[in-house]
């Protein structure tokens, strides 16, 4: 089989590999349909993995395909069953994974396509539990932005902002693959969207997706204009996943009592925090990372009923994979960029 795999940092090579065994007890063979690209593939790429790991790796850390085969004592999913892959190699024994909290779990075995061999390849063995059906009604490249993408945006949005209907928000990045879906997701229960982009050209697209007000932070104090707009009110929750280049506007457009939910730092990693603004204005800082289970089937039954789909930028061959990392870095991308697997 073919596997995309990270040779050295910075470097991918598409390799030929010898077919997997038959899967052991637990565990299902996968013959991958279709990888989404992000940011932790980046970040994989450039050696920032955060643990020891050996190279090379397959790559890939989300996407979708079909059980093939399963190993003894799996009766779901069954042979045939289109699934996602959770990448995080949950332990399902501690607390946190006994209560559906997979994302915080206490024993974590690493990330595929990041500390561990990823999905960017023909066939992927993994343990059973990690597959989460499909529903009728979502195609491949949809399928492959489920369990990072729109689990990541449910989990933030409503597990921890708990955004509701008629309160307002400001979506950073609303071009990129989590901020055009907070955009939707945020839209469909009823909020005022505010969201930030890099150029005038997406202004009309992020509009186009039902964002009230998009603001280009290349050109205008994003802040400044929040606290025009609100009259200087503020919103009540802001998507923050750039990090260091937003976050001090962050702060402050955020309305007294408002909650930042943050899930990434794509500009850096440190910032400055004006802590008497925070204790004064009673703003809640939430960290989140992941998703659970939950998330991703709540995502895709968000796509299954039409409710919000993926916005997709491209669908590119599997050898082009970083060729798509590169636009991503570069921010020349307009929603998910997605990988087929022949």
């Amino acid at each position: 089989m073919r596997a995309l795999r990270l040779v050295e940092e910075g470097r991918l090579a598409l390799e030929a590999l010898p077919d997997p065994p038959p899967p052991e007890a637990g565990q299902v063979r996968i013959r991958m349909r279709a990888v989404a690209l992000n940011h932790i593939d980046l970040w994989g790429m450039r050696g920032m993995a955060f643990a020891k790991r050996r190279l090379p790796i397959t790559v890939g850390v989300e996407g979708a395909g079909i059980v093939e085969a399963v190993g003894p004592g799996v009766i779901n999913p069954a042979p045939g069953t289109p699934v996602v892959v959770y990448a995080g190699l949950t332990c399902q024994v501690c607390r946190a994974c006994r209560e559906g909290r997979e994302n915080l779990c206490e024993n974590i075995g690493g990330i595929m396509g990041f500390h561990v061999d990823g999905i960017a390849a023909e066939t992927v063995t993994i343990p059973a539990h990690l597959a989460l059906p499909i529903p009728d009604g979502v195609d491949w490249p949809q399928a492959a932005c489920a369990p990072v993408t729109f689990a990541t945006v449910q989990h933030m949005l409503f597990d921890n902002a708990r955004l509701e209907s008629g309160e307002s928000i400001l979506v950073h990045a609303g071009g990129s693959g989590v901020g055009s879906t907070a955009i939707l997701m945020a839209k469909a229960i009823g909020a005022t969207v505010f969201t930030t982009v890099g150029s005038g050209g997406k202004i009309e697209k992020v509009t186009a997706l039902g964002a009230d007000h998009a603001i280009n932070y290349r050109t205008d104090r994003f802040e400044g204009v929040i606290r025009r707009l609100t009259n200087k009110r503020g919103v009540d929750v802001v998507f923050e996943h750039v990090g260091p280049d937003t976050w001090g506007g962050s702060l402050l457009s955020l309305k007294k009592g408002g909650r930042l939910v943050t899930c990434g730092s794509t500009s850096g990693i440190t910032a400055p925090t004006n802590l008497f603004h925070l204790f004064q204005q009673q703003i809640r800082i939430i960290a989140s990372f992941g998703a659970n289970f939950r998330n991703v089937q709540e995502g895709l039954a968000k796509m299954a009923s039409g409710a919000v789909l993926p916005v997709i930028d491209s669908v590119l061959p599997l050898q082009d994979f970083g060729a798509g990392l590169e636009r991503l870095n570069n921010r020349q991308v307009f929603g998910k960029i997605i990988v087929e697997v022949p």
